[in-house]
């Protein structure tokens, strides 16, 4: 009997993966002594500091400047509970952040498991699980800093297996369910919300073709989703007197990738938690104001200079799936990282491609992924982390290609050509 069809033999095997990776993950991150960062530079932390100081959802950088909207609201104020039970900026209160990221991180096997399933079937499903929860890559962001990333790709993996699982089963509550899980996951990570049209056109179109009702239940579905975000938004507007969508910095993230002397990677120096300068006109401005007005003087660069903003999007993109350039303490450790990191996008394609041309179910959800979510991306600037939400998709993609060679592996795949093995 397979695992798929035994429940209890899947959920055994699901918490056994879960365990194992979690107690990897903490183990690295003790090793490490990760507990131990530093967090001067930490927008997220200085805003969970102010809300367990009781100054509510403020400071972004550390001095008082009053109510931001500079991240989504999710991860300061999970963090922010950390702070009140165990002291804030302490390193006991970094550790017990740390072992939650861990926790998520290690947790996100289970949604691997179930989107593999669908697409590739019950033995890459394992398999990808069980990558996930071993390779020291996919531990990173759990056990290194207490920012949002682990929760970021759980919740948006916990997305797409719900996308999989609508496109086949759909109901109300389903429906209901399907967008308060993207309401929270918006809350988390903003970013992930240009997926979220994609997904939900994609389910509807499978509903469509299968002769099932779906207009209420997508009605349903969105009206949970606003209802998830609206108090946030309104509480935005309330304290701003504007209209703020989450969050409300992308003037300076745009501004901060698209400058004359950019080069396609951040420019840290010009952010206000490491800028003095910028910090003063951030205070005397006001965050709105401040915000605005990097938006307005990127605009004005991108009309001035179409060709040097097209070169920099290129760039943006190249980064997002290499990694951008930085100094390393070794000579050539940077260059191998940035080849390692474009090697796995590579192969994450090419088993993309593998599974269009093979019509495996879903495939093209993965390829909506993986084109449109990085867009955002494209046009602002990436770092290493901003690619972690998609890591889960890439590292099932990657699983199903190495299934693909002959176990001689005396021959790469070409899709449609012999070389090929059944999952």
């Amino acid at each position: 009997m397979s695992t798929a069809s035994n429940p209890a033999s899947l959920r055994r095997l699901l918490l056994k993966i879960v365990v194992i990776g979690l107690l990897l993950r903490v183990s690295g991150m003790v090793l490490m002594h990760s507990y131990r960062v530093k967090l001067d530079f930490d927008e997220g932390a200085h805003i969970a500091a102010a809300i367990a100081s009781g100054q509510g959802f403020s400071n972004p950088f550390g001095p008082a400047t009053g109510p931001t909207a500079w991240l989504g609201p999710l991860f300061p104020f999970v963090l922010s509970r950390f702070f009140i039970a165990f002291g804030t900026y302490t390193p006991t209160a970094i550790f017990w952040v740390l072992v939650f990221n861990c926790t998520v991180s290690a947790l996100t096997c289970v949604p691997i498991y179930f989107v593999a399933r669908y697409t590739f079937g019950e033995r890459i499903a394992a398999r990808s699980a069980w990558v996930w929860a071993l390779f020291p890559y996919t531990m990173y962001w759990g056990m290194r800093h207490p920012w949002d990333t682990p929760l970021s790709a759980f919740l948006f993996a916990l997305c797409f297996m719900a996308t999989v699982h609508l496109a086949e089963s759909s109901t109300l509550l389903k429906w209901a369910g399907y967008g308060l899980l993207w309401g929270i996951a918006g809350l988390c990570n903003t970013a992930e919300l240009v997926f979220l049209p994609f997904a939900g056109c994609w389910i509807c179109y499978r509903q469509f073709r299968q002769g099932k009702p779906f207009f209420r239940n997508a009605v349903a579905g969105a009206v949970l989703f606003f209802a998830v975000i609206a108090p946030w938004c309104i509480r935005d507007y309330r304290v701003f007197h504007k209209f703020v969508p989450i969050r409300g910095n992308f003037g300076v993230e745009f501004h901060l990738g698209n400058t004359p002397d950019a080069m396609g990677a951040w420019q840290s120096f010009k952010h206000p938690s490491q800028n003095v300068l910028e910090l003063r006109k951030y205070k005397e401005m006001g965050e709105i104001a401040y915000v605005h007005s990097k938006l307005e003087m990127t605009l004005q660069f991108v009309r001035d200079n179409p060709g040097r903003f097209a070169y920099l999007t290129f760039a943006h993109c190249v980064y997002y799936w290499a990694g951008p350039p930085h100094a390393e303490k070794y000579a050539g450790v940077a260059e191998a990282k940035m080849f390692l990191s474009l090697s796995v996008a590579v192969f994450a394609f090419w088993g993309l491609l593998i599974a269009l041309r093979q019509r495996r179910p879903g495939a093209e959800l993965f390829m909506f992924l993986l084109v449109f979510f990085p867009s955002i991306y494209y046009i602002t600037f990436p770092v290493p982390r901003y690619r972690h939400p998609v890591e889960p998709a890439m590292l099932i993609l990657i699983v199903f290609l190495a299934s693909q060679f002959k176990v001689s592996g005396s021959q790469f795949p070409e899709p449609g050509r012999q070389g090929f093995t059944q999952s």
